[in-house]
């Protein structure tokens, strides 16, 4: 699976990750990712940190920042978009770093992993400075409903949302991981209207059809759209109705 991911990702970031695989540019989910914390002087470590566009700001934030992935052709962008003093990128596995540091980083990274929770333990165990430190992560969230149209193909038809995740994190998710690792939880969701709005509506103009495509299947995706148009005005959000959620992991009391 591992060896996998890293080939479409390399493919990914060859052909063009912005205009051929995301929806929608992640500036906003990156801003309250950058709330979420006080980056100054502080030692950051991004995983998954893609052509460097997160790890860059932190560095404007004060952060010194390492940004690691594991895509050779990710990294080859970032080092040519980014030259900052106390920001270096790396192509490696976050399970070859053997640094500590005060924030760990995971922008939609850890719905990719093998296991989340090992993956948490890990960086809490090896990974972090003190018991102060914390690691600020964000996943889609499926508690919306974009989310439950996605879980109802995902688990009743085996229709997957994407290629690469593996996956499906929730709040509730998270309380169960921040118990077992002794953690504080906190979060905050964003793209509200991804999760049920505007975004909704075009995210599913693209990807539905090729969800669909890609399982052997055809659908009225018109018919589900142009119903999906008219339950705008009825839209209800909440702390966790976005479509992504920024969760932050604190220990020590």
């Amino acid at each position: 699976m591992k060896k996998d991911l890293k080939a479409l990702y390399n493919k990914v970031y060859a052909e063009g990750a912005y205009s051929k695989f995301f929806t929608f540019l992640s500036y906003q989910e990156a801003m309250v990712i950058i709330e979420s914390a006080d980056w100054e002087g502080r030692k950051v470590l991004e995983i998954g940190c893609g052509e460097g566009d997160l790890a860059s700001i932190i560095a404007f934030h004060g952060g010194n920042v390492t940004g690691i992935d594991y895509s050779e052709e990710a990294i080859k962008i970032a080092k040519k978009k980014y030259c900052l003093d106390n920001c270096q990128f790396i192509c490696c596995d976050y399970k070859d770093i053997s640094e500590r540091y005060d924030i760990v980083v995971m922008k939609g990274v850890l719905e990719h992993t093998e296991d989340p929770l090992n993956t948490l333990f890990h960086i809490k165990t090896r990974l972090l400075r003190n018991k102060h430190s914390k690691i600020i992560t964000s996943s889609p969230s499926f508690l919306n409903v974009r989310g439950y149209i996605w879980m109802t193909l995902q688990l009743l038809f085996d229709v997957p949302m994407s290629k690469s995740d593996v996956h499906f994190l929730c709040p509730f998710d998270f309380e169960k991981f921040a118990a077992k690792l002794d953690a504080q939880l906190t979060y905050k969701s964003c793209f509200q209207d991804w999760g049920h709005g505007e975004r909704l509506i075009i995210d599913f103009k693209k990807r539905l059809k090729n969800a669909l495509r890609d399982a052997g299947m055809k659908g009225h995706v018109e018919k589900l759209i142009s119903w999906l148009k008219k339950t705008l005005p009825y839209k209800n959000y909440t702390d966790f109705s976005g479509a992504n959620i920024v969760y932050i992991l604190s220990f020590g009391k």
